[in-house]
């Protein structure tokens, strides 16, 4: 009896460009998935960096937390707009000196309209004179002045004036501002910021509050 021969399967120059496309596929794939994964912890650790970052300095713009963080632009940016998708925190956006800048905050935080917060040992050391009860006065159409002392200049060009008195608590210092300078210097709409200088606070307005932001556009 005559037995068949078994031929060996013939490899074709057009399978071996075929096996090697699919394995050259599926390791761009594997590689580009590692490339995504080290992607996303890298996104997660400058998230938690920034989020840390703005917790700490509510009301910071952008470009004050790139400098603050030492980050470039890009950086700062893409995380905010991660942290924005994920609502943890929101956007103040406010027009000053003609330029339009987003204030970053915690996605809870509530911003007291008239309430202005000093650390304990900035007064305790910068301003010895504080008590009970502090001066504040209207300088001009964007500065308030608050003293621990009666100040005979301030007295002298202050469109008004009046008393507070400062509220300590969790190593800092609170203090109300009066409703007539909230309703003068229209501080529901717009942005302040505030400075010790020599032994006195001075409250500079700055910009207005356009609008505010929770979601990315």
């Amino acid at each position: 009896m005559k037995c068949k021969s078994i031929r060996p399967h013939k490899i074709t120059h057009a399978n071996t460009r075929t096996n090697k496309k699919r394995v050259r596929v599926l390791r761009e794939r594997s590689l580009n998935k590692m490339v995504e994964m080290k992607k996303n912890k890298k996104g997660e650790k400058s998230d938690r960096i920034l989020l840390k970052a703005i917790i700490e300095n509510p009301g910071f713009s952008q470009y004050e937390l790139k400098k603050k963080l030492k980050w470039h632009s890009g950086h700062v940016d893409s995380a905010v707009r991660r942290l924005l998708r994920s609502k943890k925190i929101l956007l103040e956006v406010i027009e000053r000196n003609g330029r339009r800048a987003n204030l970053v905050y915690p996605i809870d935080y509530a911003k007291p309209l008239n309430v202005v917060e000093i650390p304990v040992k900035a007064l305790n050391v910068r301003n010895p004179s504080w008590s009970q009860e502090a001066c504040i006065y209207a300088l001009d159409s964007s500065t308030i002045g608050i003293s621990g002392r009666r100040i005979e200049e301030w007295d002298q060009v202050a469109g008004f004036k009046s008393h507070i008195s400062p509220r300590v608590e969790e190593q800092k210092v609170f203090l109300e501002i009066p409703e007539d300078f909230v309703k003068f210097y229209n501080l529901d709409r717009k942005v302040y910021s505030t400075g010790i200088v020599g032994s006195n606070i001075l409250i500079t307005v700055s910009g207005e509050i356009i609008k505010t932001k929770r979601y990315p556009s």
